[in-house]
């Protein structure tokens, strides 16, 4: 799979699936938003520095994605096109807009935040089982 894989907060709590990552040549994106909420779970709560998120993200090869016009703009084609409710999942589209248009992967836990991606989501063990 050459897809780049765009990776949800959520993911990280699964550390065999971080340790395979390691190993995987291929783009690994995480949206501009989920590095917010990595800061906040790092930073805050476990009161590491911003170069240990830094560095520990760079050790996985994983580059940030930031939020752009056109992210912005494809969250918001995304929800529309969803019916969703942008006021209440801003978060997941602004994510999920990173892994729009294909052929990009999203890879997380809450699969049904991310149904407007449609067959493109996948669980951390599910995209083990291609990579």
């Amino acid at each position: 799979m050459n897809d780049p894989l765009i990776l949800d907060t959520n993911v990280f709590r699964n550390r065999d699936f971080l340790h395979k990552l390691e190993k995987h040549h291929g783009r690994k994106i995480l949206p501009a938003v989920a590095y917010a909420e990595i800061c906040v779970l790092y930073l805050g709560k476990k009161n590491k520095s911003p170069k240990y998120v830094d560095t520990f993200l760079n050790k996985l090869d994983i580059e940030v994605d930031w939020l752009d016009q056109r992210r912005a703009r494809d969250a918001a084609i995304c929800c529309i096109n969803s019916g969703g409710n942008f006021s209440k999942n801003a978060r997941d589209y602004l994510i999920g807009a990173h892994a729009y248009p294909p052929p990009r992967t999203m890879i997380t836990y809450n699969k049904e935040h991310f149904l407007f991606l449609g067959n493109r989501v996948y669980t951390p063990d599910e995209i083990l089982k291609k990579i």
